[in-house]
């Protein structure tokens, strides 16, 4: 036991995180990044490297995060190159050797900031790119596995005394995700009966503001209890006190809406399987609609796919869906970004 704990913190050290599959929902096309999990963000160094006499004079390095579906191979591992915006190799790294069995995925995150006044610490800003490349020397192998392009901005964050001059926070462009959801069914909480959700992208500090309206056939049949909605994840801006460069990923459960129900006890329920045809989606932020969700359920339940998933490659974490878009709450969007920058310059086919 103790070994194999060791052997799972030395993974985890590494960047490579496990996971399993959830039955009835994650099925998972065979050896492929799973693009919802895909992330670029900055990560700050508190100081530069080409500046070592001045303080706080923040830069910052790259961090990929995302996960991969099996099979690949024992002793497979993962090259990770960063390209400046003209082009030239900017740094790599390898990530540790990993194998991936069918039907179930890995996480990854690449190395940022490991220690302050790094050596790779940038202040540039502009467009980056980047490539994971997957190799395997007991093969003989390398394999372009994705590529990708994000946009680096900054904003100043200090004030105008010596000491602060130079804080500036950097961030990645990520209002592409704000046009996607993804709708879906949790078996964790009842394997019987499946509760239906939502994951979807606001961009602020949204704490204690999301909540869910489903309606089918224009009559509101469910809506979120507070105490379920709940922030799965946060892409920000280190040093952004406003939160004007931070994204945040939330999941809306319907509690009492599930995929079928093989639980006895089970009363008061609208069950999808039982109703299949046209819903609407409504999630207000406070006291103003911020998105409209249209989905179809078809005869056995499921979620309908207008064929983006498929053709795009996308499995695993759900239906992808648009959305409309009301930022009133959300300052500033570039609502058209999806169009370029949507899973870091692959935009999605028919979206």
């Amino acid at each position: 036991m103790k070994k194999i704990i060791a052997a799972l913190l030395i993974l985890l050290s590494l960047g490579v995180i496990l996971f399993g599959q959830d039955k009835y929902v994650n099925t998972f096309n065979p050896s492929s990044l799973l693009k919802p999990t895909l992330k670029v963000k900055t990560v700050r160094d508190l100081n530069y490297w080409k500046q070592p006499n001045l303080k706080n004079f923040w830069s910052w390095m790259p961090k990929l995060q995302f996960a991969v579906s099996g099979p690949i191979a024992d002793a497979s591992y993962f090259t990770y190159e960063f390209f400046t915006p003209e082009g030239t190799l900017w740094f790599s790294q390898d990530s540790a050797p990993f194998s991936i069995e069918e039907g179930r995925y890995l996480g990854f995150e690449s190395e940022a900031v490991p220690r302050w006044t790094d050596k790779r610490s940038s202040i540039q800003t502009g467009i980056f790119s980047f490539k994971i490349t997957l190799k395997n020397s007991l093969q003989g192998t390398s394999k372009l596995f994705y590529q990708g392009k994000f946009k680096v901005g900054k904003e100043f964050v200090g004030t105008p005394h010596p000491d602060f001059k130079n804080e500036y926070a950097y961030y990645v462009e990520q209002d592409w995700m704000l046009p996607m959801a993804y709708l879906n069914f949790n078996t964790q909480s009842d394997e019987d009966a499946p509760v239906f959700y939502a994951n979807m992208w606001f961009r602020g500090q949204n704490s204690g503001k999301v909540k869910g309206f489903l309606f089918y056939n224009g009559k509101l049949i469910a809506n979120t209890d507070p105490d379920d909605v709940g922030l799965q994840e946060s892409i920000f801006s280190e040093g952004d006190s406003d939160h004007k460069y931070q994204w945040e990923l939330w999941k809306v459960p319907f509690i009492k809406v599930r995929y079928f129900e093989n639980n006895p006890n089970g009363v008061n329920r609208f069950v999808l399987k039982n109703n299949p045809g046209n819903y609407e989606l409504k999630v207000m932020l406070d006291d103003e609609v911020a998105r409209v969700i249209p989905f179809t359920v078809g005869k056995d339940g499921k979620i309908v796919d207008s064929g983006v998933a498929k053709t795009n490659n996308i499995s695993g974490f759900g239906i992808i869906v648009p959305t409309k878009i009301n930022p009133v709450k959300e300052g500033t969007v570039d609502l058209m970004s999806y169009k370029t920058d949507a899973f870091y310059g692959n935009p999605l086919t028919g979206f």
